[in-house]
């Protein structure tokens, strides 16, 4: 059959301006149809609703606490209304606690914000360059609002009912307060918190999940273990005269003797240079495979292609299949070889081994005429994407490849970390050729870092927020059930009276407690499952409706409930029954 010719003329280049970074790292992802928007933009949008949801539960437990703090003051209010006092007035003297206090916690948050914000800014996003400061004007203005609005709200339905009490009975000493509206009401407060709080803490898991599975991916590669360091110098100015020709070429040749200097380093474990650096460019070339009409068109692309020198996939981490890599005697003017994927020997070579045979790459379709003969074969390696459709690539020596440029310097540290190189990279490439005007170095992990970062943010703070949102459940219960043990000691004090063993007390108390929370976690849970189909393109290969992430939840939140509420039920068992009803 006729040798196959395919052409890929184009090249994918690392990103020079934010906006192409966002291109490159940043996926779209799409709701349905809907108009796409990066990870980030809509994780944040979700942060937004998530710390709405932790005000919700927050909200919550005020109300709770402010309904109980009016019942036991009941008698107060009362004695108010007998001597004249207007139940305006008495409304405004309630509601201005309720504003002090949402003042305070607006006062509160805003220092809470500042610090926090700050150890995002450095741990999370450390390569953004931020040019206000995290509480600005806006934020101010917006939080004095946020906080004068919840003071109203939140104050006003406790003040309005604590002022309409029945005064006969508010004034007669030893009464007891409460009553079946005021309790199934706080009731249902609580167990909204629950609910809420179930709901922050499954999208809390769901992204944790998500990160280990992108930690657990394998790339075919070790980004951090390396170090991609490449020089800069100066601008040609003309670039079709001998002279450039000359220093175009003095450039290229200091390369071949930074590798060798660098390898020598008590520091560096393997050193490599490479024209198509993973996460940063990659090329390809016109390429003609014996035995086929036309090259096979896989989803992710390619044939791609990338020059190499030895010691290159023990750099980078890349298994070496079949076959043998690239060595020293593998270079400009040596016999050319090649290696190929897995994935490329798979689908050009089925069903046997390709090792041996021929590649013919080139410019066009004139210059594609001299074999490469295939030498070994190596694992697949991500180029761009955590998300990745399988794609052919292949591989020839540094010096054997034509018409693509860019060559980068990858140093693996022997221990340590690979920033701990930068200084001595930087020294040797200035001492070989001090024309360079700047080394840039960073770490391959930081180029996969952009796309990491929206699955890190959602975990880090999804997380934050949900073991928040669980400890303000938790002392709300554990404030409820308190205020209902006081408040039904009388009744405690007569069961024990009558015969009541402390098993049946404290089964009593935590009874009511886990009732409320299981109707929370129960709703939560329904709640999470009705949003999984929002959330799912957020997540890297999870399940909105994980079962360990729901199962782990609802156990969690059982366990804070029975913990919140097992002081109050020790209390409630330790009535005593003579004091009990000689207080009534």
């Amino acid at each position: 059959s006729a040798d196959a010719t395919t052409d890929y003329r184009h090249a994918y280049t690392g990103a020079d301006t934010a906006e192409a970074a966002a291109r490159l790292f940043v996926a779209p992802i799409s709701y349905d149809g809907r108009a796409k928007e990066t990870a980030e933009i809509a994780i944040s949008r979700w942060l937004m609703g998530v710390a709405a949801v932790v005000l919700l539960i927050a909200c919550s437990n005020v109300v709770n606490l402010l309904f109980a703090r009016a019942l036991r003051r009941r008698r107060e209010v009362a004695v108010r209304l007998a001597l004249g006092a207007g139940r305006g007035r008495l409304v405004r003297v309630l509601l201005s606690e309720s504003l002090i206090l949402a003042a305070l916690g607006g006062i509160a948050g805003l220092a809470v914000a500042w610090v926090t914000a700050q150890m995002m800014r450095s741990v999370l996003l450390p390569n953004v360059e931020w040019v206000s400061p995290p509480v600005d004007g806006r934020v101010l203005l917006v939080s004095a609002a946020i906080a004068l609005t919840v003071g109203v709200v939140v104050g006003l339905v406790p003040a309005i009912r604590a002022s309409r009490p029945d005064l006969s009975a508010s004034l007669k000493s030893g009464v007891r307060d409460g009553g079946g509206q005021g309790s199934r009401l706080r009731g249902v407060l609580t167990g909204a918190q629950a609910a809420l709080s179930v709901v922050l803490l499954v999208g809390a898991g769901l992204f944790v999940r998500s990160l280990w599975r992108v930690r657990a991916l394998d790339l075919g590669i070790q980004p951090d273990k390396v170090l991609v360091v490449e020089p800069s110098w100066p601008r040609i100015a003309t670039l079709d005269t001998a002279a450039s020709r000359i220093e175009r070429a003095r450039r290229a040749g200091v390369y071949p003797r930074a590798l060798e200097r660098i390898r020598q380093l008590a520091e560096v474990e393997h050193a490599s240079l490479a024209v198509g650096t993973p996460f940063q460019s990659s090329f390809g070339q016109t390429l003609r495979v014996p035995g086929w009409d036309s090259i096979p068109a896989l989803k992710g692309g390619g044939p791609f292609l990338s020059a190499v020198t030895s010691d290159y996939f023990e750099t980078i981490g890349t298994r070496v299949l079949r076959g043998r890599a690239f060595t020293t005697a593998d270079r400009a003017g040596s016999e050319r070889v090649a290696l190929v994927s897995e994935t490329m020997a798979k689908t050009l070579w089925p069903g046997r081994d390709p090792l041996g045979d021929c590649l013919f790459a080139g410019d066009d379709k004139e210059s594609a005429t001299v074999c490469a003969r295939i030498v070994g074969i190596v694992g697949d390696a991500r180029r761009f994407g955590l998300r990745e459709e399988p794609a052919m690539h292949y591989y020839l020596p540094f010096g054997q490849e034509t018409g693509i440029g860019g060559t980068n310097l990858l140093i693996r540290p022997r221990r340590g970390t690979p920033a701990s190189l930068v200084s001595n990279a930087r020294q040797v490439l200035e001492e070989l050729d001090p024309s360079i005007s700047y080394v840039h170095a960073q770490t391959l992990q930081e180029f996969l870092d952009a796309q990491i970062r929206p699955w890190r943010l959602g975990a880090s703070v999804l997380g934050l927020m949900g073991v928040l949102a669980l400890v303000v459940a938790a002392v709300g219960l554990y404030s409820v059930m308190s205020y209902l043990v006081a408040q039904r000691s009388h009744e405690m004090g007569v069961r024990i009276a009558l015969g009541a063993r402390d098993g049946d007390i404290l089964t009593l108390v935590l009874r009511s407690s886990l009732g409320m929370a299981a109707l929370g976690i129960v709703v939560g849970l329904a709640l999470a499952l009705a949003s999984g189909r929002f959330v799912a393109p957020l997540l890297f290969e999870t399940s909105p409706r994980d079962p360990m992430v729901f199962g782990g939840v609802a156990v969690a939140m059982l366990a804070v409930a029975l913990l919140a509420s097992w002081v109050p039920a020790l209390r409630a068992r330790r009535v005593n029954p003579l004091e009990a009803l000689r207080a009534e």
